[in-house]
């Protein structure tokens, strides 16, 4: 048995060894496209290829809209999406990324650039298909032909506006098919007869792309392209080409987000650091409490991290700052589903069942637990992924990744490793208990009895309630309280970020000290406003500026870059600034509420079916709603940006929230069949009790990680980070003191049946 064991802990090692080697080095690429620009050797997956989001490496990111009334059709928006990548690519923007967002959206991430009107104007229109004769060269005339040595004629025969449809045709012959509209069918047939025997040249802009021979008079309105070296893929592309010609609608630029390539690197190197911190602190805390144990579950974690690394790298998803700041906080998740477990082995140690028969049984009275919580904050993410944009929705990737690869390391990983050294003789019982339990244990065997007498401190939790539920009306008024105040003087009843106002928002790092009147100035100077938004970035140099003349002119955005760079002498290319115009702020308030909405219901739907007790949903989700309205204060008194974000941070604090409560209600359930007889607030309170260690240490080791990340991070995530922790502290306390009494209220005072 050890030497089986010892083998599976060595080849688990060695694993560990080779995936922290392949997430570190990478895989050499072989066959196209092996070396870069630079002549190296490209590798593949691997850290080092995870691709980054714009706010770790600086760059533009710009969100169009469809033109048009009502929803376009998802043919029309494919082929804008092939416009757009097609005009990025051949403007040499290789690495930048469309995807299309909602029904009528597209959002372009160009990394690397400076100039984000420049960029605008080489993407923004729509593209220009147009069929035209060619000049030749040689003879200097207006003469149609065919030779590679022709331009394009300034007379434009017709444009991909007539072009009805464009397809890919493999039988009779390879080739494009296209059929053209009333107009289209009538000007093609003048530019075929006038043209037979000579070429027709299609461009798309100013770039050919086909160049095709004239043979036949066609009337029809139905024409093929074919011959030449034409292949499959190119067929197909060309059609492509074609039909992005005749999209019936234009692009409007509706948001725009400018971020410097330095402030880029300073967030990610920051961020880093903070997750190396983060996880070495979690690490430690779990080999200190859990000794043999605790280090089982941190080479879990470590395998867990080498996992989530390794599964970004090969999908290919973009990471970002939220991203990092869900990749931290589902660390903190993964090991709040080993404290779980530990927690009920060490309680069936204590009652005298050997070990392995205490790592059977807890693992089996854990599972339903981890899962019910690990489900709702999967909804959660869900919801994220489903209604967010942009880093919204890397952080939902995050989230839901950590929490599936978090289920497999830690009931299956975790386990194996624990074994081996249970059965090693390195996991023994005075590592799990205390000496106190120890000794309450050999009492008991002294005296002949199969376990010693529960000896639990119990806590009067539901006898305190009124003084909970005063506590939280004080501190939910606290925030009412500021948020009328702002209100009442002029200053919005939050401090609502462009991408929930509308308008212009920039984020200059002055490097120096300043003061807010001097940058009023200089703003009102620019734009003409009365009262512009100005706020200094608490604790730093950093100052955000928000404006709404700035949004639809470039000139005034150009304007005031120019003039703080003058006067603070600031490089240009490092303000970041973003706009976002009114209709589209409408519309992400709108799915922020409709976030948090179809989350909590769908959390309530599952707490209800799952404990077949729709008071136990509904008492979860009044702690839920007390959490959220905590962290709501907190962005009103601390005036906080609320963006986009918020929504990340809400859902983060309500999953967190159920977590800590379904664990309660899972051990309330549990008790109610060994004590059947006990009074509802004995058996809350006894359920409380038992689990109040595992909500400590779950909600220290989650806070831990995210507090590294609000420390050493940029301005950008600590606003981030900061209304997380408060939630996360809120969600213990309303889970421990709130949950079990609102309960408790809704049912008769008498004894369990």
């Amino acid at each position: 048995m050890k030497g089986k064991s010892a083998l599976t802990l060595v080849l688990i090692l060695i694993a560990t060894a080779g995936l922290i080697a392949l997430n570190a080095l990478g895989i050499p690429a072989f066959g196209e496209g092996r070396y870069d620009a630079d002549g190296n050797r490209r590798h593949v997956w691997g850290v080092g290829n995870i691709r980054q989001g714009l706010d770790l490496m600086g760059g533009v990111s710009i969100l169009y809209e469809a033109d048009i009334d009502g929803t376009p059709a998802a043919v029309d928006m494919n082929a804008a999406q092939a416009l757009l990548r097609g005009r990025l690519d051949r403007r040499g923007y290789t690495e930048a990324d469309v995807a299309q967002e909602g029904a009528r959206q597209l959002r372009v991430d160009i990394p690397g650039v400076e100039d984000a009107e420049a960029a605008v104007a080489e993407i923004g229109a729509t593209a220009m298909l147009t069929f035209r004769g060619c000049v030749n060269l040689e003879e200097g005339n207006a003469h149609i032909c065919g030779s590679v040595g022709c331009i394009p004629s300034e007379r434009i025969l017709l444009t991909g506006a007539n072009v009805d449809r464009a397809f890919r045709q493999v039988y009779p012959e390879l080739g494009v098919s296209l059929s053209f509209d009333s107009i289209g069918t009538q000007l093609f047939e003048d530019a075929t007869r006038a043209n037979r025997g000579h070429s027709i040249a299609i461009f798309m802009d100013d770039e050919l792309i086909s160049n095709p021979v004239v043979n036949v008079v066609i009337s029809d309105g139905n024409a093929i392209i074919s011959g030449g070296n034409m292949t499959m893929d190119s067929a197909l592309l060309l059609a492509q080409q074609i039909e992005q010609g005749s999209l019936p609608f234009g692009l409007e630029v509706v948001s725009m987000n400018l971020i410097g390539a330095r402030l880029g690197a300073d967030a990610l190197r920051t961020s880093i650091i903070a997750g190396a911190i983060g996880l070495f602190l979690v690490l430690l805390f779990m080999a200190v409490f859990y000794r043999t144990m605790g280090l089982c579950a941190d080479l879990a974690l470590v395998i867990y991290v080498g996992i989530v690394l390794f599964i970004i790298s090969a999908l290919g998803i973009t990471l970002s700052l939220p991203g990092i700041a869900g990749l931290i906080l589902s660390i903190g998740m993964a090991t709040d589903a080993n404290i779980v477990i530990f927690e009920r082995i060490r309680e069936e140690v204590a009652m005298g069942k050997t070990l392995r028969s205490a790592m059977r049984t807890g693992y089996r009275r854990a599972w339903p637990a981890i899962v019910d919580s690990n489900v709702t904050t999967l909804i959660a993410g869900g919801v994220l992924f489903w209604l967010g944009t942009g880093p919204i929705m890397g952080f939902a990737q995050m989230l839901i990744i950590g929490i599936l690869v978090s289920m497999l390391t830690c009931l299956v990983v975790t386990r194996i490793i624990t074994v081996c050294l249970m059965d090693l003789g390195l996991v023994k019982q005075s590592h799990i208990i205390s000496a106190k339990q120890q000794a309450a244990l050999d009492a008991a065997k002294a005296e002949g009895k199969s376990e010693p007498e529960q000896d639990i401190d119990v806590k009067p939790i539901v006898e305190k309630r009124k003084i909970y539920f005063g506590f939280s009306v004080a501190v939910l008024a606290v925030g009412l309280a500021f948020m009328l105040g702002h209100g009442i003087f002029g200053n919005g009843f939050f401090n609502l970020d462009v991408e929930f106002s509308g308008g212009t928002s920039f984020m200059v790092d002055i490097g120096q000290d300043f003061d807010n009147r001097d940058i009023e100035e200089i703003v009102r100077n620019v734009t003409g406003e009365s009262a512009p938004q100005v706020q200094q970035i608490l604790g730093t140099n950093e100052v955000m500026i928000r404006t709404t003349t700035a949004q639809d002119e470039a000139d005034t955005r150009i304007a005031l870059i120019r003039e703080l760079s003058e006067r603070y002498n600031l490089n240009p290319d490092e303000i970041q600034y973003s706009f976002v115009s009114p209709a589209v702020s409408a519309a992400m308030r709108r799915s922020a509420v409709l976030a948090i909405v179809i989350a909590s219901i769908g959390m309530l739907l599952y707490i209800s079916i799952r404990f077949r007790d729709v008071r136990t949903g509904a008492s979860a989700v009044l702690a839920q709603l007390h959490d959220a309205l905590v962290v709501l204060g907190i962005y009103a008194v601390l005036r906080i940006p609320l963006n986009y974000a918020f929504i990340a941070v809400m859902l983060t604090t309500l999953g967190y929230s159920i977590n800590a409560t379904i664990i309660i209600f899972d051990r309330i359930r549990e008790n109610r069949v060994r004590m059947p007889k006990a009074p509802y607030d004995v058996l809350i309170n006894t359920s409380v009790t038992q689990t109040l260690r595992r909500t400590l240490f779950s909600t220290l080791s989650s806070f831990m990680a995210v507090f590294m990340l609000y420390v050493i991070g940029v301005a950008a995530i600590r606003d981030f980070t900061l209304p997380i922790m408060v939630g996360l502290l809120f969600g213990a306390y309303s889970s421990v003191c709130l949950s079990g009494s609102a309960w408790y209220m809704m049912l008769k005072k008498d004894k369990v049946k």
